[in-house]
This record gives C-alpha cells, structure tokens and sequence, in this order.
C-alpha cells in the first residue's frame, strides 16, 4: 500500500462513521456537532488527496500532515481548563520525544521491528496518552501534538541526510490517522462500558451531535 492511501481510507471510515451517527457518543464528550466534524474531515480528505506542501525554501509544510492538526490542536487547547493546560502541553513534548526516539531506533536498527511501525508507533503513543490523560479532549490533543512534533523533529533531524525537508508527509499522515482511528474506538467503548455501568463522564450539552 502506498504511504498516505492508509490516512485517505481512515478518513473515509470515519466520514462514514460519523454520518451514521456512531460517533455520537464521542462527541457528546468533545462538545462537537455532527456537521463540523464532517466539515473537518472533508477538508482533511481534500487536502490529503491534492496534498497541498507549502513551501518555506528550504523546508516543505503540508496542509493536511501539519497546518491543519496544528490548527485543531489549538482548538483543542482552548477547550481545556487553563490550570492544566501546561501540564498537558509538557506531557505531549514528552511522548513526541519517545515517538522521535522509537521512529529513530527502528530507523537504525530494523530488527527491533517486531512488528509493523505503523501499528507499533500509534499502539504506544495512544498507551503514553492514557496514562497522562483521562479527559477525552486532552488525550485527543496530546495524540494530536504528540505526532505531530514527533514528525517535525523526525524531519529536521533527517534534513541533513536526505537534502530535504517535509514536514506532513504522507507516511506522517499514516502514523497519525492510525493512532487516531485507535483512540475512537478505544474510546467509544470506552464510554459505552461507563454508560452501561452508569458511571457518566459526559456533561449534559445542548449539542445537536445527534442530528
């Protein structure tokens, strides 16, 4: 499969997903409508498709890998309660370093790939992420932050090997869709076993997420 195909199909599920209303329990919890989301995603699946770099000689920055998580991760910022905020940003500089540190050990030495880095990468980020998290909307913007200064580290540190320098590529594209397409899900169970048990971490909202 070629490096970004696994971002565009992600995407796709989760456009679907969230048209059917399956997410709704999930953003009930992130105090997101239905309709923004889609929007979201629509413009994450233009972007990933066209796959628009910006160029700031010499270094390339794509659209869909780095500007807009970076967007929605000041959003995300935003929502979280200003008391915690730094302790969330530190804690997310320091999972993208062990995201750098694992991308660079596996780089140099492949036999400690035990298994596919698409699925190690995102399987340890998301478990860093829990640990440090609880709130659904933090853990999404460590998720978020995490990959993607772990990307751009991995990117400056690599310029001087390969003469280039994109940050957002498509590969990057693929770490974080992946890690977020596991956190759903994870977290929609999640939030059905706590629903079910009667233990309820959703604050009443006037949200239309299920419209």
């Amino acid at each position: 499969m070629n490096e970004g195909t696994l971002a565009i199909l992600i995407q796709w599920s989760l456009l679907c997903l969230v048209w059917m209303g399956s997410l709704d329990l999930l953003l009930r919890e992130l105090k997101v409508t239905r309709k923004h989301l889609l929007a979201a995603l629509t413009v994450f699946l233009i972007c990933s498709f066209a796959f628009w770099p910006l160029s700031f000689a010499p270094v390339q920055v794509s659209l869909a890998g780095t500007l807009l998580p970076l967007i929605l991760c000041g959003w995300l910022y935003r929502k979280m309660p200003k008391d915690r905020r730094r302790i969330h940003l530190l804690a997310s500089v320091m999972i993208a370093w062990l995201l750098f540190w694992l991308r660079w050990m596996f780089f140099t030495d492949p036999v400690l790939l035990f298994w596919e880095e698409q699925l190690i990468l995102p399987v340890i980020g998301l478990v860093a992420v829990a640990i440090v998290n609880r709130k659904g909307v933090a853990q999404l913007f460590s998720l978020l932050f995490s990959f993607i200064l772990a990307d751009v580290i991995h990117a400056l540190y690599f310029w001087r090997l390969s003469g280039t320098c994109l940050l957002g590529d498509e590969y990057a594209q693929d770490l974080m869709w992946s890690s977020l397409s596991l956190w759903c899900i994870l977290r929609v169970i999640w939030l059905w076993v706590c629903r079910l048990i009667g233990w309820n971490q959703i604050e009443p909202s006037n949200s239309d997420a299920r419209r």
